[in-house]
């Protein structure tokens, strides 16, 4: 599923976003929908699906690498899944996100053990 789609069509690739900053200068993202010409502003504030919650952290779970030099692997990124710290859910930013309390990916502890560790 499509993190951005378009309210008024549902379009996911013919998406133009551009940064406006507003008289007060609070600067907001705008997009618009090539397909249909809906105009509507993006939250940047990430968002719990489950609760609705800011409160939320993203964690690495793994490392995205890509082909090198001859057979070696070179990294490229990690991948992020944001966890809540209101109700505790799992990958909450996704499509399916799981509802609490998750323990911590990789291993065996809770998160409020992993929050205390990582601060």
């Amino acid at each position: 599923m499509p993190l951005v789609t378009c309210p008024g069509c549902g379009e996911d690739e013919q998406l133009i976003g551009r940064s406006v900053t507003d008289g007060d200068g609070a600067e907001r993202r705008e997009l618009t929908c090539e397909r249909c010409g809906t105009t509507w502003d993006r939250d940047v504030v990430p968002t719990c699906r489950l609760c609705r919650s800011t409160d939320i952290e993203g964690i690495p779970t793994s490392t995205l690498q890509e082909k090198g030099r001859g057979d070696q692997w070179a990294p490229s990124g990690v991948r992020l899944a944001y966890y809540c710290w209101s109700c505790r859910g799992a990958d909450v930013t996704s499509s399916s996100p799981r509802p609490g309390p998750q323990p911590a990916p990789g291993s065996g502890q809770d998160l409020t053990g992993l929050r205390r560790r990582s601060r």
